[in-house]
């Protein structure tokens, strides 16, 4: 009768700590930002000229240092990423208060959009002349 051979359990060629640092690098690749990028490089410019390169935090109104920040996360929500109504100017130290809270802001930045559209539609009308009709 032969013998049964005694099976081995294949060696990883990695440690269990070498594969979650190398799970980390590559998320960090897939997610990281090419600043260069010319679409990323206009989105942010647009949303600059629209905020008139300044911070858009109430009472700010700072335009040194200034950042483009993304409302909706740029790792969550790739299809936003260089989608204008998606980003809001801010300066350093008002985006710094920021990061890692993303969420808890969303809906005050969209509202602060919102008042500024409605401020520029309402200097737009009073530019207007009224027709003579």
């Amino acid at each position: 009768m032969a013998k049964k051979r005694k099976r081995r359990a294949k060696k990883k060629p990695y440690s269990k700590r070498d594969y979650f640092k190398y799970k980390k690098k590559l998320n960090r690749v897939r997610s990281s930002r090419d600043f260069n990028n010319p679409q990323y490089r206009k989105w942010r410019e647009d949303i600059k000229k629209r905020d008139s390169y300044r911070c858009q935090w109430p009472g700010c109104l700072s335009n040194k240092q200034i950042q483009v920040h993304h409302i909706k996360t740029w790792a969550k929500y790739p299809a936003l990423r260089f989608v204008t109504a998606n980003g809001i100017t801010l300066c350093r130290k008002c985006h710094d208060s920021v990061k890692g809270k993303e969420h808890d802001y969303e809906a005050f930045f969209y509202k602060l959009l919102e008042w500024q559209m409605l401020e520029k539609i309402k200097n737009y009308n009073k530019g207007r002349r009224p027709n003579g009709r």
